[in-house]
């Protein structure tokens, strides 16, 4: 038996088109009920999520859930998956739900918005699930073996410092951990053990998921540690591969013995240096909207772009399409948004085929016959921003 305490939560992606009932929680529960484990899953919800567990206990009989009275179904909504989602009710005015206590043997246990609890445990994995004043586990939980599992924002602010050697000191010393995990995007991870390190492969796929991608490497990494009893390293390294095959299949797969997996390991590498020509029109505030969201996103991932509204700005068009011809030149990668087929983009588009460059194509509403002249090129397109957001950092 695992247990699982987290939250359940509406998710609304604008990317996929989706609305779905989902949370790192009711996620994590999921993946190791369609590998068969038997889980012990505690939320909070209203009446539609209480129902909504027992629908699935109908699909899932290895499914126990404890559903404490809350009167709010949180959502999340995403314009795409690496954008920051808003949140309703806004944070600022969700209620917090009647702190509980809980006591067992393997707990997965992930950070919740409306709720406290206090546990106690002889193996936890922790994911404290937000980078904004996350919750240090030594001030509600103990447990025998503890690991946590965090992104980089999250080991920077519980340990209060950038100096990875400082964070090793603070969580070994103070947080009295087993191990942790510091999860780095399209860069894998890091296992860090008291006496060594492990580098945690990332894997490119054809399709990124990411929302979710996290709960799904937290949950698996505990199922393959807890359930299978595997080392923390192997542990580690499977996680990686089934959130692999979630983020391309939305699947909830056991990497283990036979499995054939199919994906190529991200040889990461200093792209520091590396540059992205941002090709959009921004005319309409919708396209506005889009494209400062777009530059947000790569810079997120340690790129230089050049995009010409934030780098040159409005002004005399002959001025402007010489600096844009310098731009493309210098650049690694083109991301070009196809909407509408602005007639400047696809003049930036036929130029950089025109040298070479890499092109990373993304549209909704194009009919891609108009689109024929550029797939001679080193050119792909995506539907999913933020599947070809991913595309063109590893084509770097």
């Amino acid at each position: 038996m695992i247990n699982i305490i987290g939250g359940t939560y509406r998710e609304i992606n604008f990317d996929d088109v989706s609305m779905e009932i989902f949370g790192s929680g009711f996620r994590s529960a999921k993946f190791l009920l369609e590998n068969k484990s038997q889980v012990n899953f505690i939320t909070n919800g209203n009446e539609q999520v209480s129902n909504f567990l027992k629908e699935n206990q109908k699909v899932y009989p290895n499914l126990k859930f404890d559903c404490h009275p809350y009167d709010e179904l949180i959502t999340f909504q995403y314009s795409f998956a690496l954008d920051e989602p808003s949140i309703f009710p806004n944070i600022l005015n969700i209620k917090k739900a009647k702190e509980w206590r809980f006591e067992g043997d393997d707990l997965i246990a992930f950070g919740m918005l409306e709720s406290e609890y206090e546990i106690n445990c002889k193996r936890v994995v922790y994911d404290p699930q937000t980078s904004i004043k996350p919750k240090r586990f030594s001030d509600f939980g103990k447990a025998q073996e503890l690991v946590y599992i965090i992104n980089r924002n999250e080991a920077y602010s519980i340990s209060s410092s950038r100096d990875i050697e400082d964070i090793k000191k603070y969580f070994f010393t103070k947080e009295k951990v087993k191990a942790f995990i510091i999860k780095n995007g399209p860069y894998g991870a890091t296992l860090y053990t008291e006496s060594e390190e492990h580098t945690i492969p990332c894997y490119v796929t054809n399709n990124v998921h990411k929302i979710g991608s996290g709960d799904i490497f937290t949950a698996s990494f505990g199922y393959y540690w807890m359930d299978k009893k595997l080392s923390l390293e192997q542990s580690a390294l499977l996680a990686s591969k089934s959130t692999a095959v979630f983020c391309d299949k939305k699947a909830y797969v056991d990497c283990m013995n036979n499995f054939k997996f199919e994906y190529q390991e991200f040889k990461a590498k200093n792209i520091s240096e590396k540059q992205v020509y941002l090709a959009s029109p921004f005319f309409a505030l919708s396209e506005l909207i889009l494209v400062d969201k777009i530059r947000n996103a790569l810079l997120s991932f340690g790129v230089k772009v050049f995009s010409p509204f934030h780098d040159i700005g409005l002004g005399e068009a002959v001025t402007i399409a010489k600096k844009d011809i310098e731009g493309i030149k210098s650049s690694d990668v083109i991301f070009v948004v196809l909407d509408n087929l602005d007639s400047g983009t696809l003049i930036e588009s036929g130029f950089s085929m025109a040298n070479d460059k890499k092109i990373v194509g993304y549209h909704r509403t194009c009919n891609e016959k108009k689109l024929l002249m550029l797939k001679p090129g080193n050119f792909t397109m995506n539907s999913n921003l933020t599947t070809a957001l991913y595309q063109t950092i590893w084509s770097l």
